[in-house]
């Protein structure tokens, strides 16, 4: 039985001719059943992992209790492995950790490359590609809204600004509130927001505002525009955007708040969306897959354009990991990163 080990294309080979097994490579075990939201599903009992047949995923299973879950989830996690599970794996603040232990899993990327990042002090230089400011020093970063410091032992603290810009934006929501993926912030300087995306889009708000529930952030435009009003905002720095479809909702949220942040701070602010373009490709054309610049720059006055970057993994990994000798491992990970057990970045 494997309960700690991570898979990614160099172990990972999908069944073929439609035949239901383990996806790696080799696994001829019996498979088992083992209970989801979903329903029952299939389970590799040799590799322990629950085995999603209708998306070709798996996710990290070792049982169901609660030290089993944490421990599945820590198998994702490939750097900073204490300071992820002491401090974020189960923090009220961030939404949704089980999910990590998910192979598509864009939070599960999202700490091994930034937190990696952080630790060979190459925060400086992508702050400089994502925002045009070179400040020549380590930015703080915050993932979730939460600090990474990961030779601190103190709990992280969360990002005052943001739970300031919650109190005014979302007052009264319970539940998932906005949740920059990645903030890089260097005081008197810079605040640079990331949305970040692996397999899935980018959201779209809805038409319908019968759709939009109490307690609950809006899915309609006309709730997003209203509960983030510009008049909360500097004069002039968020326009209306045109009526015409598609609105990215979540990305709209996150430039209201980069307004806001950094308004309060006296900093420039930047809004940066990192997409997977390995992802782009295997994809139906759809908006939720589509360069948003036009929507956000319709958002915002002439000026301000280019604070908002369409950014994506392999211009990262090229730009920031690829050529230097000290960040091999995070080149590997990246390099061999899987999703639906197929190799995930255009690499």
């Amino acid at each position: 039985m494997t309960t700690d080990a991570y898979f990614d294309v160099r172990t990972l080979a999908w069944p073929s001719n439609g035949r239901i097994g383990c996806p790696v490579a080799g696994c001829v075990a019996t498979l088992g059943k083992v209970d989801s939201r979903w329903g029952a599903m299939p389970y590799c009992p040799d590799h322990c992992i629950r085995i999603h047949k209708n998306t070709r995923t798996f996710a990290y299973h070792n049982g169901s209790d609660a030290d089993s879950m944490r421990s599945a989830a820590m198998r994702n996690i490939v750097f900073e492995r204490p300071h992820f599970e002491t401090h974020f794996l189960g923090n009220t603040a961030k939404a949704e950790t089980h999910r990590i232990c998910h192979e598509n899993s864009e939070d599960a990327l999202t700490w091994n490359v930034f937190a990696r990042l952080a630790r060979a002090r190459a925060l400086a230089n992508v702050l400089s590609t994502l925002s045009t400011v070179f400040v020549g020093r380590e930015p703080e970063l915050y993932l979730w809204g939460l600090r990474v410091r990961p030779d601190d032992a103190s709990a992280p603290s969360q990002f005052g600004p943001l739970a300031r810009a919650r109190q005014v934006f979302e007052a009264g929501i319970k539940r998932f509130r906005t949740e920059p993926d990645i903030m890089l912030y260097v005081p008197r300087h810079v605040l640079v927001l990331i949305e970040a995306k692996f397999t899935s889009g980018n959201t779209i708000a809805t038409v319908d505002e019968s759709e939009d529930i109490g307690g609950e952030k809006p899915k309609s435009r006309a709730g997003i525009l209203r509960r983030y009003s510009a008049r909360s905002l500097p004069a002039g720095a968020l326009l209306q955007p045109a009526p015409s479809a598609p609105f990215y909702s979540q990305l709209y949220r996150n430039l209201v708040s980069a307004i806001s942040m950094a308004h309060e701070l006296d900093v420039r602010w930047g809004l940066v969306n990192l997409v997977c373009e390995g992802q782009l490709r295997r994809q139906e054309p759809k908006d939720a897959f589509g360069d948003p610049t036009t929507f956000i720059r319709g958002c915002l006055p002439e000026a301000s354009h280019n604070q908002f970057l369409y950014y994506s993994w392999e211009r990262l990994y090229a730009d920031h990991v690829a050529k230097r000798p000290d960040l091999m491992d995070l080149a590997a990970y990246m390099d061999n990163k899987s999703a639906s057990c197929e190799k995930a970045l255009a690499l």
